[in-house]
């Protein structure tokens, strides 16, 4: 049998009061998310997952209020769910200057941003970060984001993807193909910053952009951030295929994730990529002491502190679906441009859960289908050696349920534990984000992805 390799380890976290996963949380006694407005708490939080050796400090984001419960935002603001909604972009940047390895994923949508300003943005965070930076694709699903973009309502399901592969086409031709490798001579003598010849304008005409360039920005570490994406539909699936390197699961049967991650991969390799070039992350949550005894007493903590209406409003804010108007006996429509997964039951049967099936699974802090584990150091590690075997996951992303007494918990008590088993690093990982996941530590796409194909030196 071969030497375990060590797995992926990353942490969530929003610019949010309640973060996503248990947002009511922020009421228990040891919670310190009440000063996200402050620099130092997340300046602490990055210094502990740098030193840790954590891969990434990943940001989940929103653009509205979850205001389908009820009919209103006034649930949301009670519970702090997902809100208020601080800006992670503006954070990045102050934290990669206290931190030297811990590279930094964030959320941004392609719906409702401008792929010209998008490419701009993370070219500059590229140079910033010396390439610790990823992009989480998303599409949106809230219908008070669409709102607050002028829209009367969001965008279809299908029609966000459509969109989203247009604005994908658009930042790959500036960031891989608007300037060439030798585009920078930067000499003083010469008196020649740029070669003119060598930086070209990229004309795109879409159904939906029209962007001229050249790209603002000289070609950063990675060029293309590495490229993250969170989708599990069989659209999403495709998307991933196509253009993820790193996909971001929340589920939690290790059958359920292999099955899903096999279909991803053969739909990559059928598009000339290798296996390895997507790597994935699953959702963990951690409850942990050095005794059962502990560990249960500060679950039942948690759960004293964890309260069903907060989850509700997100569950609503999620789906699109107000499930304060439903009987506990009502099948939920499954008619909604949200999150659908969390709609159908988990069994195949392609039928809807009850009202009252969703208020028994968001019962308690462990969320019916979501893997929180619970227990000692060694209890925890067997679970996350077991699941990874089995599931083919390359790691985990942490969903905090209190900050940072959860990262805490994970770097003193279980990370030591893991190392044992060879399943977490000894030593930081230097380098680009995407050099670090790649075999070849190559700091730019692959030749065999979607995207290298925009470069300078093919056909636009």
């Amino acid at each position: 049998m071969s030497d375990p390799k060590p797995l992926l380890f990353a942490l969530y976290e929003q610019a949010s009061v309640g973060c996503g996963g248990a947002p009511s949380l922020w009421t228990h006694p040891a919670d310190e998310r009440l000063a996200i407005n402050s620099l130092g708490y997340w300046s602490n939080l990055a210094r502990i997952a740098d030193q840790a050796h954590l891969d990434m400090l990943f940001f989940g984001d929103v653009l509205g209020f979850y205001d389908v419960f009820g009919g209103n935002a006034d649930a949301a603001m009670k519970w702090a769910v997902e809100a208020p909604a601080n800006d992670p972009l503006m954070i990045i940047p102050a934290l990669a200057a206290v931190t030297e390895n811990l590279a930094f994923g964030v959320t941004v949508t392609t719906s409702y941003e401008h792929p010209f300003t998008h490419a701009r943005r993370f070219s500059t965070l590229d140079h910033l970060t010396n390439g610790r930076v990823g992009w989480n694709i998303v599409t949106s699903y809230l219908s008070s984001a669409a709102r607050n973009f002028g829209l009367e309502q969001m965008i279809k399901h299908d029609d966000r993807y459509e969109r989203a592969e247009e604005f994908l086409d658009v930042v790959y031709k500036l960031w891989e193909g608007s300037w060439a490798d030798d585009a920078v001579v930067a000499d003083k003598a010469r008196q020649l910053y740029a070669r003119g010849d060598r930086v070209r304008p990229i004309n795109h005409e879409g159904a939906h952009y029209r962007v001229a360039g050249p790209h603002l920005t000289a070609p950063s570490p990675q060029r293309t951030p590495l490229l993250i994406q969170a989708g599990w539909s069989g659209r999403g699936r495709e998307f991933a295929a196509k253009h993820a390197e790193l996909i971001f699961i929340a589920k939690s049967n290790p059958q359920e994730i292999r099955q899903g991650l096999e279909d991803i991969w053969a739909q990559a390799q059928a598009r000339g990529r290798q296996r390895e070039d997507v790597k994935s992350l699953t959702v963990l949550r951690i409850v942990t002491a050095k005794t059962e005894i502990e560990a249960q007493r500060k679950y039942d903590e948690l759960q004293s502190n964890y309260h069903l209406q907060a989850q509700l409003v997100s569950y609503a804010g999620d789906t699109g679906i107000d499930i304060s108007r439903y009987a506990d006996s009502d099948a939920l429509s499954t008619h909604t441009e949200g999150l659908t997964s969390y709609v159908m039951r988990p069994d195949g049967s392609g039928k809807p859960l009850t009202a009252g099936d969703v208020k028994k699974r968001f019962a308690s802090v462990t969320r019916g289908s979501d893997l929180i584990l619970v227990g000692t150091p060694q209890q925890v590690a067997d679970r996350i050696e077991e699941h990874a075997r089995i599931s083919g996951t390359s790691g985990y992303m942490l969903n905090p349920l209190i900050s940072p007494g959860s990262l805490e918990d994970f770097v003193e008590l279980v990370i030591p534990e893991l190392q044992k088993r060879g399943l977490y690093r000894t030593q930081p990982q230097s380098g680009t984000f995407r050099s670090r996941l790649r075999a070849d530590h190559s700091s730019h796409l692959p030749d065999s992805a979607y995207g290298a194909s925009f470069r300078f030196d093919k056909a636009l």
